[in-house]
């Protein structure tokens, strides 16, 4: 198991415990490029969480997408470990 999906695993589990409305999002023919990994209601707003290993980097649809996200005023978060959606979520 890499270093991503082990986060992927400890956010699921962290907002299932929180019970925190949130749906992983199935990358595939047919998606959309940049489209993140996780969805979330929390407080009456959509957040968006794209997770990443500590070194890994947006691609250039996910960038596009965050870029989209922030003119539009939608919360987009690049989560690189478990403590920073803790905070985030606090």
């Amino acid at each position: 198991m890499t270093e991503e999906t082990k986060l992927k695993k400890q956010i699921k589990d962290y907002l299932a415990i929180r019970g925190i409305f949130n749906y992983h999002i199935l990358q595939g023919i047919g998606a959309y490029k940049g489209i993140p990994d996780r969805i979330l209601h929390w407080n009456g707003k959509v957040i968006y969480l794209e997770i990443k290993a500590p070194k890994g980097k947006l691609s250039e649809g996910q960038k596009v997408f965050q870029e989209q996200c922030k003119a539009d005023g939608i919360d987009y978060l690049v989560i690189r470990d478990l403590d920073e959606l803790i905070e985030e979520l606090s």
